[in-house]
């Protein structure tokens, strides 16, 4: 089917929706003998140690967050920078051993700590390493060469010859390996899968930003030819989106031609189990052809029909705070976790303002803005409790009914404790029906992805002001039902929990 075929994620949307019956009736069980790795490996891919004695960038996190870099006709990039980018985007950051099992800890966060995301480099003009393509090693910090040459031009093709992509000395090119989720999450992983995109996307842009080092992220390309050249078969991993890193002078005419994929990666477990739903969705949201590449990033979405106006009082506004008043970027990257247990403590109402504002700003992509922030707000100083619209393009909050809703929040995220201790519980989401029609299947996956940056960006604030953060799942229809009547035919993507944590980080 095309990628206007629109049912087709309509289906999918439906069926794997949470509902309080369904989480209830569900025979899937963990089966820890068949817990994937957490690591890709190509035993026989020759390997290049990255420097170990980078430095994260001291620059405040705030600013990094949401600090657009300027247009300049270079920004290169060399092996030290590379390294603390990728390192930030998903890199180890420790180990703890608890009970004689050892738990990695990654840059960012994951939807069950499962990390389905896997990032290729596409180097092309990096100072001190080969013009090829690599895979990036979290768990050692070294990159295994898989193509050597300079495919930018391949790769810009395929995307209908975006610009950026010919004019960048770095692509990171994101993958999903979809049974690391599903083994949890079976088919609504695909979901999480995107979220998890957007994490990694959302550390690598506040990582670049301090370094002058814009970052252009694609999702509109042409799937089989980046399956092809990474080797990826687009059932059992599949490909979520580049971004361009930084921008170089010279245009590169050529690619070598792509000959087949030889370099076989370690089975990831004893046994893998293939949902077809998913496959299905990720099957029907591809793009064939660079005619339906080019179609769908032209596209605009219909103007969203007007809300009603608020009723005087109901706008509240806030200053943020400082970026001086918070760590630093490199700081908040090493000590972010996800906060496990909160303590029921408020934060002030600057810091909720200051930590939405990081999610205000639409990432630089080939699509438009297709996320609203809705929030439960339990316990800020300065904020009554309620239910709110955030509005990104202004920052302000519009409450859309008051009252004490910990209960209603905690149900919401199934039933967790997180919801109704947290200070605020944060909820991006959609008009799916609006998105399908302007982007069709591609825009779930775009959706998707953007609500883990916006949620991504939320977590660095969070973290950057010394509070907890943790991403939460939900009851689909119920959470829509909470916000309705502002919220009618919007559908949630993610929920972030805001908080003053109780208990150490993990």
């Amino acid at each position: 089917m095309a990628n206007d075929y629109i049912e087709a994620t309509r289906v999918f949307h439906e069926i794997t929706k949470h509902s309080y019956t369904s989480v209830r009736s569900s025979p899937h069980f963990l089966d820890w003998d068949t817990k994937p790795l957490l690591y890709k490996i190509y035993p026989d891919a020759a390997a290049i140690s990255l420097p170990h004695d980078f430095n994260l960038s001291q620059a405040p996190a705030l600013h990094a967050i949401v600090h657009e870099p300027s247009s300049q006709p270079e920004a290169r990039i060399g092996l030290e920078n590379l390294t603390g980018l990728l390192f930030s985007a998903g890199g180890l950051t420790r180990k703890n051993r608890v009970d004689g099992e050892e738990y990695h800890f990654r840059a960012v966060a994951s939807a069950g700590a499962l990390y389905p995301i896997e990032m290729y480099l596409a180097a092309s003009d990096v100072d001190g390493l080969e013009p090829a393509l690599y895979h990036f090693s979290p768990a050692d910090l070294k990159l295994r060469l898989l193509r050597r040459g300079d495919w930018r031009a391949f790769i810009a093709n395929s995307a209908a010859n975006r610009l950026e992509l010919y004019k960048t000395p770095a692509i990171v090119l994101l993958t999903s390996i979809f049974w690391r989720s599903t083994w949890k999450y079976r088919a609504r992983a695909y979901r999480y899968c995107f979220w998890d995109a957007g994490m990694v996307l959302a550390n690598l842009a506040a990582a670049a930003s301090v370094e002058e080092i814009p970052v252009s992220l694609i999702t509109n390309f042409v799937d089989e030819d980046i399956e092809s050249l990474l080797g990826v078969d687009g059932r059992r991993e599949g490909v979520v989106a580049l971004a361009a890193l930084g921008t170089c002078a010279d245009l590169i005419a050529d690619s070598p031609t792509l000959e087949p994929f030889y370099i076989e990666s370690i089975p990831l477990s004893s046994q893998e189990t293939e949902y077809d739903s998913l496959v299905k969705m990720h099957a029907e949201s591809r793009l064939l052809d660079r005619n339906e590449v080019k179609t769908v990033t032209a596209a605009s979405l219909e103007p969203p029909e007007l809300s009603p106006s608020p009723a005087p009082g109901a706008i509240s506004r806030f200053e943020s705070i400082a970026p001086q008043e918070a760590l630093t970027i490199g700081q908040t990257i090493l000590r972010r976790g996800s906060a496990r247990v909160f303590a029921r403590a408020p934060l002030p109402a600057r810091e909720l303002a200051t930590i939405l504002a990081s999610s205000r700003v639409h990432p630089h992509a080939d699509f438009p803005p297709l996320t609203d922030t809705y929030l439960i707000v339990n316990a800020v100083e300065g904020l009554a409790s309620g239910a709110y619209h955030y509005r990104r393009e202004s920052g302000d909050f519009e409450l859309l009914k008051p009252g004490g809703f910990r209960v209603e929040a905690r149900y919401l995220c199934l039933e967790q404790r997180l919801g109704a201790d947290c200070a605020a519980l944060v909820v991006y989401m959609t008009d799916l029906e609006r998105v399908l029609r302007a982007l069709g299947n591609r825009g779930y996956r775009d959706a998707h992805l953007e609500a883990g940056v916006l949620g991504g960006r939320a977590y660095l604030a969070a973290y950057a002001l010394g509070r907890g953060a943790t991403g939460l799942t939900f009851y689909d229809d119920d959470t829509t039902d909470f916000f309705a009547s502002h919220a009618a035919g919007k559908s949630p993507l993610l929920m972030v929990a805001l908080g003053v944590p109780r208990s150490h980080r993990v």
